[in-house]
């Protein structure tokens, strides 16, 4: 398909949903848990950093300062990586458009506030805001410039930039954004309301790509009932996993932080299987030939990613290595060698990376196995 004016380049020949669409699924659901995990860490710090009687109930300890370095990082990593998310994500859904740039009209021409197109829409953009401002605030201003961490890594690039860029670097690009941090930056309660307001946006944005499928009611496999809370646990699931991945690398594998979160992750993946479960129950008891037909996809044609990826690397083996690993940690003396150490690293990294592509996987047999329900025409 092409355009005249030279503007064949807008036209691209993707004409079903396939990889792309599935690789924004999952980078929208990841983005939205990665948010909620920085904001849940950020509070976690605060606690500490207050010494208050709600950190001491809730932490145990205010002390640890390799738990207040740990929640720092994976604060940082949680924004940085929903900023990241989003913004992959969004190229890979324009690039399925036939003229991609026209998607910039939206404020004009989605005018249909009931369709969970417009709605997704506009979460995305006012989502993508907020995580934008997170992530200054968390890694740039005068209290920042201090601290150290793998997470700092858009400091340490623009940094370099400033080194060989011909102005003067004491008022380069991260003295720039620095400043616009601190001018900005709002009071503590004030910041605190603003996470909250992400942290719902991040919500919205892992569950209306359910919504959105789930709107085309022909197809079983979309079923609203339970085709959201999937996305929505798989999202944080994803989330957790990649901020912590990004913890685990900075050297907080062992630190309280990533135990407590890794547990949480856990039962989020069992509650998930169970949901998979009744979607799969609800396909096979279902009188609809297309439900007959899309469990059957799911365990013949795809059964290779869906058993075996979904099922078994994506879910259930992260929760056995986790429990694993968690188990060694916790009741042995493995994490006292350096040996150990390494190993319960790789263990934890391990079990991240799994859930991860476990969650691609899913949303791509979501799409790839789907079947609509046959139109019936009267008198035939």
């Amino acid at each position: 398909m092409s355009v005249t004016g030279g503007s064949e380049w807008l036209w691209l020949p993707h004409v079903h949903w396939a990889e792309f669409i599935a690789l924004y699924l999952f980078l929208g659901g990841t983005a939205g848990g990665a948010y909620v995990t920085s904001s849940w860490a950020s509070l976690m710090k605060s606690l500490m950093d207050t010494d208050s009687w709600l950190g001491k109930i809730l932490l145990a300890r205010t002390d640890d300062e390799e738990h207040r370095y740990s929640c720092a990082e994976t604060a940082r990593w949680g924004s940085v990586l929903s900023v990241l998310s989003i913004a992959v994500g969004g190229v890979a859904l324009l690039s399925h458009l036939g003229a991609p740039l026209r998607a910039l009209t939206f404020p004009v021409l989605f005018t249909n506030f009931g369709s969970w197109l417009t709605i997704g829409t506009w979460v995305i953009v006012l989502f993508t805001i907020v995580a934008a401002l997170e992530t200054l605030w968390l890694h740039f201003g005068s209290a920042v410039a201090t601290e150290s961490g793998l997470s700092l890594f858009p400091r340490k690039i623009l940094g370099r930039i400033d080194s060989l860029g011909p102005w003067s670097t004491d008022r380069g690009i991260v003295w720039l954004l620095d400043t616009v941090a601190d001018k900005t930056r709002p009071p503590s309660r004030a910041h605190g309301a603003i996470r909250l307001v992400g942290g719902a946006l991040s919500l919205l944005l892992i569950a209306y790509t359910a919504m959105l499928l789930s709107d085309i009611s022909v197809v079983p496999l979309w079923n609203r009932t339970y085709l959201p809370f999937i996305f929505l646990l798989s999202g944080v699931s994803t989330g957790i996993s990649a901020a912590l991945l990004g913890t685990v690398a900075s050297g907080g594998a062992l630190t309280r932080t990533n135990h407590r979160f890794c547990l949480t992750d856990d039962a989020i993946i069992v509650v998930e299987l169970v949901a998979i479960g009744l979607l799969v129950s609800f396909l096979g008891n279902s009188s609809d030939v297309a439900a007959n037909v899309t469990e059957t996809a799911l365990f013949d044609t795809y059964g290779l990613e869906f058993v075996g990826g979904v099922l078994i690397l994506g879910t259930g083996l992260p929760v056995a290595l986790s429990i694993t690993v968690t188990m060694l940690h916790q009741f042995t003396d493995v994490g006292e060698t350096p040996w150990g150490r390494r190993l319960l690293t790789g263990g934890y990294a391990l079990k991240y990376t799994l859930v991860l592509l476990g969650g691609f996987l899913l949303r791509y047999v979501i799409l790839m196995a789907a079947v609509k329900t046959p139109l019936g025409v009267p008198g035939l």
